[in-house]
């Protein structure tokens, strides 16, 4: 896990597109997921300051949500882990984020509060979604075809 997050934190300002940067931090939203408290330690640890840098970040991308967490699964892997990281003990909480640390609730809110916009976006992108057995058909009325999504 600590390689994952030290490739991810050396791509972290490297980032030049918008779609690197979110991938890049989705890999530390995951990583925060899977664990909370070692994820913060490796971060902090990567270069003293890192840890607020990647907070900033991300609620960064959570106050602009519609633009840059664009995606109900880019929603919905924040909340999860945002949730996550309030289950920590506090003394898991590195001290230079510990100020910031309120603002965690307000920011599960705000996505909660952007969510339905992206499941409607969801819904005329993909349309109606029809489940067989082994295969899921997106259709889209716009495109007027559909496309697979292998279940198994």
């Amino acid at each position: 896990m600590q390689n994952i997050i030290v490739t991810a934190l050396n791509h972290f300002d490297k980032s030049q597109t918008k779609a690197s940067k979110l991938a890049n931090l989705e890999v530390l939203i995951n990583a925060v997921l899977y664990n909370p408290s070692a994820t913060l330690h490796f971060v902090e640890n990567f270069r003293p300051g890192m840890a607020r840098t990647f907070f900033d970040s991300w609620f960064g991308f959570i106050k602009s949500a519609e633009t840059k967490l664009p995606r109900v699964h880019d929603k919905k892997l924040s909340i999860v882990a945002l949730c996550a990281l309030l289950e920590l003990a506090p003394g898991a909480i590195p001290d230079n984020v510990k100020d910031g640390w309120p603002a965690i609730v307000g920011g599960i809110i705000r996505i909660f509060h952007d969510l339905p916009k992206a499941v409607e976006c969801k819904r005329l992108i993909f349309g109606n979604v029809v489940v067989s057995e082994h295969t899921r058909i997106y259709r889209s009325p716009e495109i007027g075809r559909g496309f697979r999504d292998r279940t198994r």
